[in-house]
């Protein structure tokens, strides 16, 4: 009894080093606000401001609520987004203390991996502690839109770990109620990022590795929940994206394909220079993504052969790490985020090399362990407040990659938010210089020189915008806003009706189709547009003079 109680403290002491590192060293992210994506998939999003628009999140694409098409289908990310505000609250607060707890989750379970396929004590401290603090963490740690990737995260993991106690479960009953939870884990997994079918061959890794019998009918029992899982999944998605692929399986340039994975491959072991908008992978990044893509088909091969325990870290570095691969080919950049899996499973690898060495170069090697695992904590702690607010965010993009097309075109969006249009516009110029006819940019030009009192410039941009690109909502809602402020209702109205056409949850649009209504003296179509985007939005831009309207209409 003592020393079960003993071994219980131990194994617990050991599950909390690499959760509590993460924690301490990403702290910071907790104070930070929205960033990014965070404002179209949150703060705007009229999807996740209440619990009763969680079905819709599993009919739909993920940028549904902002009235933009999507090859992505995440509706647990996105009902989480519900979750976080129905319990905390509009502010980021809680948001970032859900996002940086499951990170540590993460980093507890990929512990927990480690050590029910043979790692050592000595192993899988190492290894958790120096995949917890790495520095390309900081994305998923500190950025809420990347909470598709911490969830897929734990969600596979505790699949995996599911799995292999149902293979050695005695019982019937018990395996069947463990291979129902294989099924549920692995549906939450691709439920929260289509990567999530680059695990599936780990299934087959562990059957490898635990001696299970390749005989068809028991291969097909074994797996039976999780393929379940993936045909109710393919069938979800296909029947909100209109497609099983979604626009997914484009061809794609192979050299950028393993220019992607070399650039991954040297991220994770020499984590320096990072951002959240990366310059593209430089021609050496595809030969030596071809060198390890290489040595990792190898070392696969040999651990299957063997029947290794490594076996599954090196599948959970090399399959996450193939599909990052593709995604950033076709979106053209490798985002850190993608590297959670992949960096645990390294370190993992790294971990179980230095422990084969003889004593001598075992103990310099847990040394430089040590010392690396010290240099990523203090490189992280500085990393993650990059991810603070969108200036911090993007100031450092661009100084990090001057030819960043998001840094520009989002610092020129920035300085629109502040009311200063001459800075904007010199932004806003860079951006247009690296893709010009954008559609975004372009609207923003026009909100600049509308700031910069030039009205008749704004409604020459947007005319021309709406007339090249008329699908673009957003245009559609400022032409009705500089309409409104001509005193032009019937122009106001027209545009913003133009707007919901395209996009019937925009509230933004509905508030002002109020005001142009109220102004035509049609007083029950204001009252229903009016009321229509605070139910939408509680908060949309104006949100109390559009209460104090609302009231005086009755």
């Amino acid at each position: 009894m003592g020393r079960g109680r003993s071994a219980f403290w131990s194994d617990a002491a050991l599950l909390a080093v690499a959760p509590l590192l993460a924690l301490a060293v990403f702290s910071a992210a907790l104070a930070g606000g929205f960033v990014h994506d965070d404002h179209r998939q949150i703060v705007g999003n009229p999807l996740v401001q209440s619990l009763s628009h969680l079905p819709a999140l599993f009919t739909s694409g993920v940028w549904a609520g902002a009235g933009s098409g999507s090859s992505w289908y995440r509706p647990l990310m996105m009902s989480s987004f519900a979750l976080d505000r129905a319990f905390f609250g509009p502010g980021a607060l809680g948001f970032h203390a859900v996002q940086l707890a499951l990170f540590a989750i993460v980093a507890a379970l990929a512990v927990r991996c480690m050590t029910v396929f043979g790692a050592p004590a000595s192993v899988a401290l190492l290894a958790g502690a120096l995949g917890a603090v790495h520095p390309a963490q900081a994305e998923v740690a500190a950025w809420i839109s990347a909470r598709c990737d911490s969830l897929l995260a734990a969600a596979a993991l505790a699949a995996l770990l599911l799995y292999d106690r149902a293979l050695a479960a005695t019982s019937a009953r018990a395996r069947g109620l463990l291979q129902i939870g294989v099924g549920v884990a692995f549906f939450a997994a691709l439920c929260s990022k289509e990567s999530a079918v680059a695990l599936a061959p780990l299934f087959v890794c562990v059957d490898r590795v635990r001696g299970a019998r390749f005989a068809p009918r028991e291969l097909a029992a074994r797996h039976a929940a999780w393929l379940l899982a993936l045909a109710v999944y393919l069938a979800l998605r296909a029947h909100s994206l209109g497609g099983v692929s979604g626009g997914l399986l484009a061809p794609m340039d192979p050299l950028a394909i393993l220019g992607a994975f070399g650039q991954a491959a040297v991220r994770i072991v020499v984590p320096i220079a990072l951002t959240i908008s990366p310059t593209p992978p430089a021609p050496w990044h595809a030969a030596f993504g071809g060198v390890v893509a290489f040595g990792a088909c190898g070392a696969f091969a040999l651990a299957w052969r063997r029947r290794s325990p490594l076996l599954v870290p090196i599948a959970l570095a090399a399959a996450p790490l193939a599909i990052a691969a593709l995604g950033a080919a076709r979106i053209g950049e490798m985002a850190d985020r993608y590297l959670l899996l992949p960096i645990f499973a390294t370190a993992w690898l790294v971990a179980a090399g230095i422990a084969s060495l003889p004593a001598p170069f075992r103990v310099a090697g847990f040394v430089a362990g040590a010392a690396a695992i010290a240099t990523f904590a203090i490189a992280a702690s500085t990393h993650v407040r990059v991810y603070a607010n969108d200036e911090s965010l993007w100031t450092d993009a661009w100084a990090k990659n001057p030819h960043s097309l998001r840094a520009a075109a989002n610092l020129g969006a920035l300085h629109l938010d502040r009311n200063e249009p001459y800075r904007a516009t010199e932004w806003l110029d860079r951006a247009a210089a690296l893709a010009p006819g954008d559609a975004e940019i372009e609207m923003n030009r026009a909100v600049a020189s509308e700031q910069q009192g030039d009205a008749r410039s704004a409604w020459q941009r947007l005319e021309a915008l709406l007339a090249s690109q008329p699908s673009y909502w957003p245009a559609a809602v400022r032409a009705g806003h500089l309409a409104l402020a001509a005193e032009d209702w019937n122009a106001a109205g027209e545009h913003y009706e133009a707007a919901l056409r395209v996009h019937p949850l925009a509230a933004e649009a509905w508030a002002g189709l109020g005001v142009a209504r109220e102004k035509q003296g049609r007083k029950d179509d204001a009252r229903r547009a009016l009321s229509r985007a605070l139910a939408l939005d509680p908060q949309v831009q104006n949100a109390d003079a559009l209460r104090r309207l609302l009231e005086r209409l009755g």
